[in-house]
């Protein structure tokens, strides 16, 4: 059975990678859909090296930096298509930041052998979820009816390292090329 949860439910959305030596969390803004905040979330990068308690107390403090905005807040028009190109160029500075902390020159050498994954928060639990590399530089969440989805969930509240160490197994549960079932 998958994990599901009312919109309403959320307190707190992230997306974690680990590429070459390092944890990347991002938190998200949530209207209607969910982006990464890159205008006043939380951005952190952690060596692979901190213990599982660092890291779930990171997967934490992302989760609290969630914004949340209403669906009447979010631009129309003209307003919405210059905030997706200013949302676009802060995407590549984004970007950038990683090439330059992990010292890789273009993208494709930065997601190699790189993982995702999502994490929501409710009330109640943690759920955590596999990503695929459908191609060379993009990830994507894997539907909950495939073979390969994976998901970790963990009751609310819970300590630092095993959500650490539930982040780390998400991470793991990557997948490359996720096939549809077979009676797809």
């Amino acid at each position: 059975m998958a994990f599901k949860c009312l919109t309403r439910e959320v307190t707190g959305q992230i997306v974690l990678y680990r590429f070459h030596g390092y944890y990347r969390l991002t938190s998200e803004v949530d209207a209607v859909v969910t982006s990464l905040d890159l205008d006043q979330g939380m951005d952190e990068f952690l060596p692979v090296t901190v213990s599982d308690a660092e890291l779930g107390a990171a997967v934490r403090r992302c989760h609290d930096a969630t914004r949340f905005m209403s669906f009447k807040d979010l631009p129309r028009g003209e307003a919405a298509k210059a905030a997706n190109k200013a949302w676009r160029a802060k995407f590549k500075l984004w970007e950038k930041k990683a090439l330059q902390l992990t010292g890789k020159k273009t993208l494709r050498e930065l997601y190699e052998g790189a993982s995702r994954a999502a994490s929501t928060r409710t009330d109640k639990v943690y759920a955590f979820f596999n990503s695929d590399q459908e191609s060379a530089t993009v990830f994507t969440g894997i539907p909950d009816l495939w073979p390969d989805y994976r998901e970790f969930i963990l009751p609310h509240p819970v300590d630092d390292a095993t959500l650490g160490q539930t982040a780390r197994a998400a991470l793991d549960a990557v997948v490359r090329g996720a096939a549809p079932p077979a009676d797809w």
